[in-house]
C-alpha cells in the first residue's frame, strides 16, 4: 500500500509540474500577446495623429516594443516539454516575434514620413 501511494503522490507531482510548466508559458505567451495589442493601439494612434504630434505616440510605442522583445527573449520553451509541445511553442514565441517586427517596420516608416516633412 505505502508504495501504491508512493507512486501516486509522484505521478501527480509531476503531472501538476508538467501543468504548471505549461501554463506558466501560457500566461507568458498571453501577457505578451496583451502588451502587443495595446502597442498596436498606440501605434495606430500615432498613425491617426497630426504630423508634430507623433513623437509622443511614437516614444510610448518604442518603449513598449523594448518591453515586448525582452519578455521575448528572456521566454525559454520548458525543457520537459514534448516535440509537439516544443514546435507549438516556437510557433506561437514567432508569431509574436514577426508582429512585433511588423510593428516595428510601421514605426519606421511613420517616422522617416516625419523627417522628410521637417
Amino acid at each position: 500500500m505505502n508504495l501504491m501511494k508512493s507512486l501516486l503522490l509522484m505521478v501527480s507531482i509531476l503531472m501538476a509540474s508538467a501543468i504548471w510548466a505549461e501554463g506558466g508559458g501560457d500566461r507568458t505567451f498571453e501577457r505578451i500577446a496583451e502588451l502587443r495589442d495595446r502597442a498596436e493601439a498606440v501605434l495606430v494612434q500615432a498613425e491617426q495623429a497630426a504630423p508634430g504630434q507623433r513623437h509622443v505616440h511614437m516614444a510610448e510605442h518604442m518603449e513598449m516594443l523594448g518591453d515586448m522583445m525582452n519578455q521575448l527573449h528572456q521566454n525559454h520553451p520548458d525543457a520537459s516539454m514534448t516535440t509537439e509541445q516544443h514546435l507549438a511553442w516556437m510557433e506561437q514565441h514567432d508569431k509574436l516575434v514577426d508582429d512585433v517586427l511588423s510593428q516595428m517596420m510601421r514605426e519606421h516608416k511613420l517616422m522617416m514620413t516625419e523627417y522628410m516633412h521637417k
